[in-house]
């Protein structure tokens, strides 16, 4: 045995070693040889990469030094790839398309465009303007995924908060959480009141007159400064203001304030699209204006939500209605 051992000297059965290569191959130089190889012309091949047919002939020459071979058989008349050439493209192809593949998909995952965008709104206007969003938006965008769900008063902060939806078109409040783009478009602030109170009978309103209507209050789980905004407890000289049984629906706000149960403060939108008559609207001349915004989750904030927020905007200074 150790006359054997002795004849048989370390690595004596291990692979050759691979032939050294000077130096890593650029990309410019895999990108002009996959290029010529499908073109077989360098000046098809060199237009299609912004190139000079001399440019492309000497990054072609100087890959086939860094190899040690010729890849391409060079006429006047024609160009073909050699035996060792169209070996090594259809090693490289492969490989250098699932390189460009992860490439374009982490761009993408980092601007924020891989994935479906899931919008939530209230109410009909904010469906409308966010239907001629989506076609815009699509129209710059063609592989986008948008979608659009509708929430209800007590479903679209906690939607938004869990992931429900990535960004939401409602009345911006104050939440160090989220973060609400500009304003979209405003609207008139009226008192919805049922048809047979005694303010129905008025043409308009001014905020102190909220002291004689009783205010449905806004869901539980509803922000304060929204529900303080939509349902203030006092006028603006201190008169309070009643509050009543809690509205979880707009649905809900329309029965009870036909009922005569209460009253809610609401934008002008009601007007073109929940006209009812047990309900009056009545303007309220002195309050500020609705605002409309989309918000979203600063901690998931992407480049595909800034980029429709941006086109939100562009598009609602196009429209003086949504």
């Amino acid at each position: 045995m150790d006359d054997i051992a002795a004849l048989v000297t370390p690595n004596q059965f291990a692979p050759p070693p691979r032939p050294a290569i000077e130096g890593s191959m650029e990309r410019c130089e895999i990108e002009a040889f996959l290029t010529l190889a499908e073109e077989l012309h360098f000046t098809r091949a060199a237009e299609r990469m912004h190139l000079s047919p001399g440019r492309v002939s000497q990054v072609i020459s100087r890959l086939e030094r860094r190899i040690g071979a010729r890849l391409f058989d060079r006429t006047s008349r024609r160009v073909a790839l050699t035996r060792i050439g169209a070996q090594f493209h259809e090693d490289l192809s492969p490989g250098y398309r699932q390189v460009q593949h992860a490439l374009e998909y982490a761009v993408m995952a980092a601007r924020g465009f891989d994935g479906p965008l899931n919008i939530g709104f209230l109410g009909a206007a904010g469906g409308q303007f966010l239907l001629r969003a989506t076609r815009a938006f699509r129209a710059e965008h063609p592989t986008a995924e948008i979608g659009l769900q509708e929430f209800q008063m007590n479903t679209v902060i906690t939607g938004l908060r869990a992931r429900d939806s990535d960004m939401a078109l409602l009345s911006p409040f104050a939440d160090p959480e989220l973060v609400a783009g500009p304003a979209l478009w405003t609207e008139r602030r009226y008192l919805a009141v049922s048809s047979r109170h005694p303010l129905a009978s008025r043409a308009e309103i001014r905020q102190e007159d909220l002291a004689e209507v009783v205010l449905l209050r806004m869901p539980d789980n509803c922000p304060a400064s929204i529900s303080e905004d939509r349902v203030p407890s006092r006028t603006p000289m201190g008169r309070p203001i009643a509050h009543g049984p809690a509205a979880t629906t707009f649905l809900e706000v329309l029965l009870l304030v036909g009922a005569d149960e209460g009253a809610f403060t609401v934008g002008e939108e009601v007007n073109r699209f929940y006209t009812r008559p047990e309900v009056t609207y009545l303007p309220i001349t002195d309050a500020p204006p609705i605002a409309r915004s989309l918000v979203w989750r600063r901690s998931h904030e992407t480049e595909r939500m800034r980029a429709f927020n941006e086109l939100a905007v562009r598009l609602s200074r196009e429209h003086t209605t949504p």
